[in-house]
């Protein structure tokens, strides 16, 4: 079998991602903790199930396109 040949990318030439609040283009990843219950998982005690997001490092925006729960998007405060 012939190998595949990965694609050559110049990260240069790709877009980078802004938030969508101040503009701001460095993140730090938090993480969202969502409880799962153990009647949902057959197990003895319910399970926390950790999901990383990034949040913009200058004003504590989650852009829309990068939370998983939207629920969560008037929740994240920065101190």
């Amino acid at each position: 079998m012939g190998t595949i040949e990965k694609p050559k990318i110049d990260l240069k030439q790709c877009e980078t991602i802004k938030c969508e609040k101040c503009g701001g283009i460095f993140f730090r990843e938090v993480i969202i903790f969502k409880k799962v219950p153990k009647i949902m998982t057959g197990s003895l005690e319910d399970t926390n199930v950790p999901f990383p997001v990034p949040l913009c490092d200058n004003c504590g925006h989650l852009n829309k396109d990068q939370n998983p729960f939207e629920e969560t998007s008037n929740m994240i405060k920065k101190e």
